[in-house]
């Protein structure tokens, strides 16, 4: 019979053995959890590393947004300020320009009312349009579209336009009163001082100033008919210097009407 203490002895020693792997397995188990746990330290810590330095970066541009926003601000108040001062100088020169206007307001009528005195005693060409050249001018300067200096200036330039007139000769339509009936008629104005008429029936004439004012009449005799009416061939042929052979429209000597065509 085999004696049982060999194998008592082999269980003691199994028995011993089991807690000391166990422990073994244990200290494995804490030094892993422990690299872990620095890995996740050191993650943590880069993060928060990089935490730090995006916002430093987002301070740093905030600061350099509210350093332009200051400079756009400083910059918007200098050009206020100088709107302000150009607003005031416009206002200055608003009011220099309305005691002006007040100023010149007189002047600009008496300019008017000559003009259209002249125009009504002129020669008769295109009398109404010219009439309603300075109407129309007055109408804006008293409407206030066109201030006091303005109109001067526009009234100005129909008083050159007047003296143009009498250094030019030139063909053009208008309306005329004859016999009584107005009638469409090619003109030729010879400065202002002789208006020749042609119908489109075939009538010629002259302007003749009259104690009455000025009128269209025919003119009497074959010979100044043919006379005319070269004239008008000839500045349709554009020919209007020269030596021309015409009837007597000049104006006679005498009071000059203040009314007329």
């Amino acid at each position: 019979m085999r004696s049982p203490w060999p194998l008592a002895l082999a269980l003691l020693v199994l028995v011993a053995a089991v807690p000391g792997a166990a422990g073994a397995q244990s200290a494995a188990d804490l030094a892993d959890q422990l690299t872990r746990l620095r890995g996740e330290v050191e993650e943590l810590s880069e993060q928060l590393t990089t935490q730090k330095a995006d916002a430093r970066n987002e301070l740093q541009a905030l600061a350099r947004q509210q350093a332009e926003l200051q400079g756009e601000l400083d910059r918007e108040r200098v050009r206020l300020e100088k709107l302000r001062a150009a607003v005031a100088r416009k206002r200055e020169q608003v009011d220099q320009t309305t005691q002006q206007g007040a100023a010149l307001a007189p002047v600009f009528d008496a300019g008017l009312a000559a003009m259209r005195a002249h125009v009504e005693r002129s020669l008769p060409f295109r009398r109404r349009e010219r009439l309603a050249e300075l109407d129309k001018l007055a109408a804006q300067r008293d409407s206030g579209v066109l201030s006091a200096p303005r109109a001067l200036a526009r009234l100005w330039g129909f008083v050159e336009d007047e003296l143009r007139m009498t250094r030019e000769n030139a063909m053009f339509q208008q309306t005329i009163e004859l016999d009584g009936t107005e009638r469409l008629a090619d003109v030729v104005r010879v400065g202002m001082v002789m208006l020749f008429f042609r119908t489109l029936e075939g009538d010629v004439g002259h302007a003749l100033l009259t104690a009455d004012g000025w009128r269209f009449v025919r003119v009497d005799g074959a010979a100044g008919r043919k006379q005319v009416r070269g004239l008008f061939d000839s500045f349709k042929k554009q020919i209007r210097t020269g030596l021309f052979h015409l009837p007597n429209a000049l104006p006679t000597t005498g009071p000059l009407p203040t009314t007329g065509q």
